[in-house]
């Protein structure tokens, strides 16, 4: 699994387009230029900015959209090319943190101050967790902030505010802790700032409703940081165990990401992202919605783009290896190459600079 919004933004630039040198047809801005790994899409004789231009699907369309959408291109190969190479299943584990039966009938006392779970994570490197939800038991009404912290930062990486009016709830939070982050690692505290106007939990003393469910590759500590009064990270020498209930059942996954050693290791998907924004583009010339002049110079055309793409064999015509065979070649060698990077980030011993 990897973080699609991340990969997009971290990966786009890899590959790019070359500006045309006829001056009329010169549109393309800087971002659509860069390619950091010197492929170019219009390397390939049969993509043209020209052709592009003429084959999109909006006859007026303007510099600005046409970058755009030069940049969507991109973005969706760079993104297929990763689902085709992480196609594996890749959950660990997904289970409330309280899942047996309580009895809400007493409440609980806690003193002022920081609340929460204490959670360390496994040093394997991809590990990843996501907090979905949250279900809260309560009693009385009031706010507070939810806050989830990381050793590394002083403020919260994720806040919530959160207004208790029944006494189950769920609130939904969806977030994403991987190892792309500067914070990824150290240990994290999952809770909020108990105050006198801050609602009551109840307890959790009936038969097993306090036992914690396990979790592969994570951990969790009921803590408290008595006294502490504000919304950022606390004096780690401060905290002390407690054994009240606080109120916050998360719902958690635990998953391999794998978004930090793609994006360290954007090189080895260069030159399949190049392949598949090729056969994009040639697919684009096939299925235009716009009847263009391209096309109507001859039907020879969708003839030589369709063995550019799948290829082309016979005793009696010129062999073409295509473009999809290609890519499906260095599919199979960066799957292989992965296959590396994943066992050292499972045995913790591998390096992007070792890979040439």
């Amino acid at each position: 699994m990897f973080q699609v919004d991340k990969i997009k933004s971290n990966l786009y630039g890899i590959v790019g387009f070359r500006q045309p040198f006829n001056p009329t047809n010169a549109i393309l801005d800087t971002d659509n230029q860069i390619s950091r790994s010197g492929y170019y899409v219009t390397d390939n004789p049969y993509v043209k900015i020209e052709s592009l231009l003429d084959v999109q699907d909006y006859k007026d369309i303007d510099e600005t959209n046409f970058n755009l959408y030069l940049k969507r291109i991109q973005e969706s190969s760079i993104i297929n090319v990763c689902n085709q190479v992480f196609s594996s299943f890749d959950y660990r584990d997904r289970n409330l943190l309280y899942k047996n039966a309580n009895n809400k009938v007493e409440q609980e006392s806690l003193i002022d101050g920081f609340v929460g779970y204490k959670i360390c994570v496994s040093s394997e490197k991809n590990v990843a967790f996501k907090i979905t939800r949250v279900l809260l038991d309560f009693d009385t009404v009031g706010d507070f902030k939810l806050l989830l912290f990381n050793t590394n930062k002083k403020d919260a990486i994720y806040s919530k505010d959160i207004t208790i009016a029944e006494t189950q709830q769920e609130v939904v939070l969806n977030w994403v802790v991987d190892n792309s982050d500067i914070t990824y690692k150290g240990d994290y505290y999952l809770g909020y700032v108990k105050t006198a106007t801050t609602p009551i939990p109840y307890t959790r003393n009936y038969d097993n409703s306090d036992i914690m469910s396990y979790f592969s590759k994570l951990s969790f500590e009921k803590v408290q940081v008595k006294g502490h009064a504000t919304e950022t990270l606390f004096d780690l020498d401060l905290e002390d165990s407690l054994s009240e209930n606080i109120g916050l059942n998360p719902d958690i996954t635990v998953y391999d990401d794998y978004t930090s050693v793609i994006i360290q290791n954007e090189h080895i998907l260069a030159r399949a992202i190049q392949l598949d924004m090729i056969i994009s583009v040639l697919r684009e010339y096939s299925y235009s919605l716009r009847s263009n002049a391209i096309e109507r110079k001859s039907e020879d055309l969708a003839i030589r783009i369709l063995a550019e793409i799948e290829g082309q064999t016979g005793n009696d015509v010129l062999t073409i290896t295509g473009l999809r065979p290609q890519l499906l070649g260095e599919i199979s060698q960066i799957g292989m190459e992965m296959k590396k990077l994943r066992v050292g980030y499972f045995n913790n011993s591998i390096k992007s600079s070792t890979l040439t």
